[in-house]
């Protein structure tokens, strides 16, 4: 079977989605084909949205954060996600909203909710209505609204994790096969499932609904086996009215598949005759397939599950995904929970070329060394508990992150930049949830998680600003929104309680909080000596030394220099300033100590 298309597929390389939705042929409208006929016995007809997969707003309209999608999603954001901007939300959501709309759909089907949760009084999703044109109606929109919320559970770690980890983890052919096993399983139990592939030109998720067996043959290759797909890219206008809906399940965007060879063809986005250059379905073409209806709606809008499959869970729990700030040569050496150790570069670019510079790895220890001495060398790491973010100014030899330990080693004096975020759950020290550090190191620096805060040590002593930054969240785990004013705009952002400190010490120090979540100190072996107020090298002594470090951080942020003593230790007098005052009187209590 080849069908001549009557117009120009044009691929745009977008993440999450694909949106040029595009007119299917009238003709197969008018007459669906054997495929398009058994899609209507298993529910095309009934359950699927009308209404297309369109773009969701003007970007300059929705940036003024009114826009009531991005408030409740700020709200439901984990603190992972918090540590985008604005614009993160907006370019996973701009493009398309084919994920979110597939998981409404399958989830609906299987029972998980009704159309009228969607929509009160629809009980079918077909005459369910979103507006997908005008911006100012779409945020007002309650199935827009929907649908967003559902979107963006594909920018959930342990939802990206797993989806990564499923295209780096299996080849083309092992995914096939599970594609088809799912699509076997749903179709004998009148199931609706989640398919999303990927390659170099396409990013989009489908709802697959069944399969079926048969001879088809697509630009000189022969399939047996077709897997039956609602594609909201494919529209159709009604002849009576002229308005564009959506098509359906349609023979040209189902996923064809050779049984023997594993070879798979998507025609809709497969036409080397008209675009030779955007071919899907070649070798690097992935297809990532679940069903699990817990997962897709773990914390979700409508009639939430708050567990899902332990398989899942298991698979992401070892699974990081990791990306390195450099052109130049590294390697990425990997330890599994099983304690084996691999060349990570070699295990990715077999399996999933690397998206960029982003290697998504099974095993959460790691060292990724430097070996062209490359200035500039840093490391993005995330997995579902943590979040590092590196950047460096300076030769880095190495950088490491073994049993939450985060570690870089340094052959010249090197200013680093660095973020550590704790998803919710995988700490004790809440509500401090990210911690920034930056200063310059000239052999080390280590940031260690414990139960109590987060270690930091360095082999030549410590310099380093610190920045704790705790979300407000109220009893039901919302986040606290609150808006920017300016001239030109009105923007959200999640509220939160900031504190800044500066420390110099020769000494590991642990950070951690009092009842009140104001930032304390501590040394000592077990780390259960507090540091006083005014012994701002933390070395367990008020001494001179401290007197003329406070001195000297006075002179320097007197001139905007940096200083590495903040108000908690080097505000001797609680005036709100680290000034020769403090200084003084830290000098007079060394005085009175030394006469005792």
């Amino acid at each position: 079977m080849k069908k001549v298309f009557n117009f120009i597929l044009a691929l745009t390389a977008v993440i999450p989605s694909f949106s040029n939705p595009v007119l299917a042929n009238s003709a197969d409208v008018q007459a669906p084909n054997e495929i398009e006929a058994y899609a209507n016995e298993l529910g095309n007809l009934t359950d699927r949205f009308l209404f297309y997969n369109g773009r969701y707003y003007g970007k300059s309209e929705a940036s003024n954060g009114q826009d009531k999608n991005y408030v409740e999603y700020l709200k439901n954001a984990s603190n992972l996600q918090l540590k985008d901007s604005w614009q993160r939300f907006y370019s996973g959501t701009a493009v398309g909203r084919c994920c979110g709309m597939s998981i409404l759909s399958i989830l609906a089907h299987n029972g998980v909710f009704s159309p009228s949760d969607i929509q009160e009084g629809k009980e079918r999703l077909i005459d369910i209505e979103c507006n997908t044109k005008s911006f100012l109606l779409a945020s007002e929109d309650p199935v827009m609204n929907k649908i967003i919320s559902y979107q963006l559970r594909q920018d959930k770690m342990d939802f990206n994790l797993f989806m990564k980890w499923n295209f780096s983890h299996y080849s083309q052919a092992e995914l096939v096969d599970y594609a088809l096993e799912t699509a076997k399983k749903a179709d004998e139990n009148g199931k609706y499932f989640f398919l999303t592939y990927y390659d170099s030109n396409l990013w989009h998720t489908v709802t697959g609904m069944g399969i079926m067996d048969g001879e088809w043959e697509w630009y000189g290759k022969k399939y047996d086996k077709c897997i039956l797909t609602i594609d909201t890219n494919i529209l159709h206008e009604v002849e009576e009215t002229g308005d564009v809906i959506s098509y359906g399940c349609n023979d040209d965007a189902c996923l064809f598949v050779n049984s023997e060879t594993r070879d798979v063809c998507l025609p809709f986005y497969f036409d080397p005759e008209q675009a030779p250059s955007m071919i899907c379905g070649g070798e690097d073409f992935k297809v990532f397939t679940f069903d699990d209806d817990d997962f897709m709606n773990y914390m979700g809008k409508i009639n939430p599950s708050y567990s899902y499959d332990t398989k899942i869970s298991d698979a992401i729990s070892d699974i990081a995904s990791i990306s390195v700030n450099t052109e130049n040569e590294c390697a990425i050496n990997v330890t599994d929970s099983e304690n084996n150790t691999y060349d990570g570069k070699a295990e990715c670019d077999v399996i999933f070329p690397n998206n960029g510079n982003e290697y998504v790895l099974k095993g959460k220890d790691f060292e990724v060394q430097n070996i062209d001495n490359a200035e500039n060398f840093g490391v993005n790491f995330a997995d579902i508990n943590h979040g590092v973010y590196t950047n460096f100014q300076g030769a880095v030899n190495n950088i490491s992150y073994n049993s939450d330990e985060f570690n870089f080693d340094v052959s010249a004096p090197t200013s680093y930049d660095i973020s550590m975020i704790f998803e919710e759950g995988s700490y004790e020290f809440s509500p401090h949830y990210r911690f920034d550090f930056s200063g310059n190191a000239n052999t080390d620096f280590k940031a260690v998680q414990t139960d109590r805060g987060v270690i930091l040590s360095s082999s030549d002593g410590l310099e380093c600003q610190v920045k704790v930054n705790d979300i407000i969240r109220d009893e039901n785990g919302l986040v606290s929104v609150v808006y920017e004013d300016n001239d030109t705009n009105k923007r959200a952002f999640p509220e939160e309680k900031v504190q800044e400190e500066a420390i110099s010490t020769l000494n590991n120090v642990l950070l951690t909080f009092d009842e009140n979540g104001s930032l304390k100190y501590y040394i000592g072996e077990n780390y259960d000596t507090e540091v006083e107020k005014g012994d701002v090298n933390c070395d367990g002594l008020i001494d001179a030394v401290d007197a003329t470090q406070i001195l000297i951080a006075y002179s320097k942020n007197s001139t905007d220099s940096t200083a590495y003593v903040g108000k908690t230790l080097g505000d001797y007098n609680g005036d709100g300033f680290v000034d020769s005052v403090d200084s003084t009187q830290v000098l007079m209590k060394y005085a009175e100590l030394s006469t005792k």
